[in-house]
């Protein structure tokens, strides 16, 4: 994750499009002063040395497994100052300085212990899942940029992930490869047919298939998915993995 990527490394641009999603659900929560439970979230860090899967909230949210709405706008690490245009009411644009909160920090360490992390995950859809059943089912976003450290066990434990869920369906597992490569960019497809290799065919297999409110979600950012589309990227450069997240997270909301 330390390769370079977008405006900077893999890592820091991860963290930057995950602070962006959960800035924005933030603001989709608040009504006014108040800030409603509208949905509650997880981000798991996996990569250091020694296979370690962490909370990857840090500060007074480090010790929180799920973190609910209200906790998370309380309780960011700093607030940043990052350049924005908009529009100067005359038919031109200004920049300024827009605020930028702060709760994930980029980090690359390691390998990829993929099923560890997917158990981690599965331990805690479990224990949401017994208390809200009546809930939109769980939906885990899994961004990688290489191959797991063992295949078949991560394939075994999105497996088992993907059998938890709510009355309203089963657990949804959406995964973004990011990669600076040229070509060969898969998005959201129906099939596992044309894909450039086993490990692409690994990642679509352990994907969940769109149901029709992300499907909308989908187009409404630009995707093009066919009925049957599954929640996976190949290939993806920042851009399109801002997208993913956005249908995976803010779509259910509104």
């Amino acid at each position: 994750m330390s390769d370079r990527f977008g405006g900077g490394s893999k890592a820091e641009e991860c963290a930057k499009a995950v602070n962006r999603v959960l800035k924005e659900l933030g603001m989709a929560c608040t009504v006014g002063t108040e800030v409603k439970n509208r949905c509650e979230i997880s981000i798991l860090s996996y990569g250091k040395s020694g296979n370690t899967i962490k909370n990857g909230f840090s500060g007074n949210l480090a010790s929180q497994a799920v973190v609910t709405m209200p906790e998370l706008v309380a309780n960011c690490l700093r607030v940043d100052k990052v350049k924005r245009k908009v529009s100067d009411g005359a038919g031109g644009l200004v920049e300024i300085d827009d605020d930028f909160p702060i709760w994930i920090e980029p980090a690359a360490i390691g390998g990829t212990p993929m099923a560890e992390a997917f158990q981690e995950a599965y331990n805690l859809v479990s224990n949401w899942t017994q208390s809200h059943k009546s809930s939109f089912p769980p939906v885990v976003i899994n961004i990688t940029d290489g191959e797991p450290n063992d295949e078949s066990k991560a394939k075994t434990a999105a497996l088992q992930l993907s059998q938890t869920g709510t009355d309203d369906g089963n657990t949804l597992i959406l995964n973004a490869h990011i990669s600076t490569k040229m070509g060969g960019k898969v998005e959201l497809p129906s099939s596992a047919n044309g894909l450039p290799d086993s490990y692409a065919k690994f990642l679509f297999n352990i994907s969940s298939e769109l149901p029709s409110v992300m499907l909308d979600g989908a187009r409404a950012v630009g995707f093009e998915p066919s009925n049957g589309a599954r929640g996976f990227v190949y290939n993806a450069d920042a851009e399109v993995m801002i997208r993913l997240l956005d249908i995976g997270t803010k779509q259910q909301l509104r």
